[in-house]
């Protein structure tokens, strides 16, 4: 079962850092695809090949929205390509990007927030339960949150 994380090359820090903590933590369950990823995209093969077959075997797509982002037409594309698919769409907002403000079509979906109290456990309830776990195992989410932040904060600096 595989998550896809769609987002732009400037946020790749914070594509490793969920990528590690949601494989760490469905340990052997779950396998993430971000295209950021040289052992998810290695170089020579056809990268759109590659995505196409990551969607068909996702069972969920993340979606990185900040203001930066949501500029890009390839966000939206891939957005639109997971859910043609029938993939539940998680838009996760960071950077100063409110769920509340998300743009159509985007907004249409159950949105979270990086900087709310709640993301780590919505984060890997939601997952959990579409990767058809009861529950997720415990994690410090301390740490996770710290680790976001400080990708996130690499980001603003560049």
């Amino acid at each position: 079962m595989n998550i896809f994380i769609s987002h732009i090359s400037e946020e790749t820090s914070i594509a490793e850092v969920l990528k590690d903590w949601i494989e760490s933590t469905f340990l052997g369950q779950s396998e993430v695809f971000a295209s950021s990823a040289t052992d998810d995209l290695p170089a020579g093969n056809k990268w759109i090949d590659e995505i196409d077959l990551a969607l068909d075997s996702a069972v969920a797509f993340l979606v990185f929205c900040s203001p930066a982002s949501l500029k890009r037409p390839w966000i939206h594309l891939e957005t639109g390509w997971g859910w043609i698919k029938g993939l539940p769409i998680i838009p996760i907002c960071h950077s100063g990007q409110k769920k509340d403000d998300l743009p159509s079509p985007i907004s249409t979906f159950q949105a979270l927030e990086i900087n709310s109290d709640g993301f780590v456990s919505d984060l890997f309830t939601t997952l959990a339960k579409h990767l058809g776990f009861a529950k997720f195992p415990r994690i410090d989410q301390d740490a996770m949150l710290h680790e976001l932040t400080a990708a996130i904060g690499a980001i603003s600096e560049s």
